[in-house]
């Protein structure tokens, strides 16, 4: 088995990232009127429009450094599946230690949650915001770990359901749709 990198769809990305630049456009209209003249809208108005477009520059400043991010978001190796969920940060998951891989979906998000033998011994050895995401998902009742397909292209995912099926972790057809 050769190795096989996935990358994000960087035109997705894109996408979000506009949407979010004419959110915070959006946004900034009542901060110029009521710098123009403080008496044409109301503070609290202004207040909130500083905090949402302070909220979609942070936002915005994740999304460009996933947008700018080198390492591949999932890879598939002889031994180990690799995932990285965010820039600079991934997991590594050899085949011994996955029990098994569950595709679910939620509110149009689609997922593919991996089962490992031993969770806690991958725990100790995350860094503490991945924590955060994965105790999240385990309170849900959902896997630990996952990957999230909709940060895939749709021509890379039929190469990810077959890989997964090539080592022996079928997915089911509603993955692969």
């Amino acid at each position: 088995m050769n190795r096989l990198e996935i990358y994000e769809n960087k035109k997705k990305l894109w996408l979000f990232f506009s949407l979010m630049v004419i959110l915070a456009i959006g946004f900034m209209i009542p901060i110029v009127f009521y710098a123009m003249d403080q008496s044409s809208i109301e503070l609290y108005i202004v207040i909130l429009s500083i905090f949402v477009v302070a909220a979609v520059v942070w936002g915005s400043v994740k999304v460009i450094s996933r947008i700018n991010a080198k390492l591949p978001y999932l890879i598939f190796d002889e031994e180990s599946i690799t995932i990285s969920p965010y820039p600079q940060q991934h997991l590594r998951f050899s085949l011994a230690d996955i029990d098994g891989v569950i595709p679910y979906s939620i509110n149009g998000q689609n997922f593919i949650g991996i089962v490992l033998k031993n969770e806690e011994k991958q725990l100790e050895k995350i860094p503490p915001n991945l924590k955060r995401a994965v105790k999240i998902n385990k309170s849900t009742g959902f896997p630990a770990f996952n990957i999230h397909l909709n940060y895939i292209s749709r021509q890379d995912l039929p190469a990810v359901v077959e890989r997964f099926e090539r080592i022996g972790l079928p997915l089911g057809l509603e993955t692969a749709n």
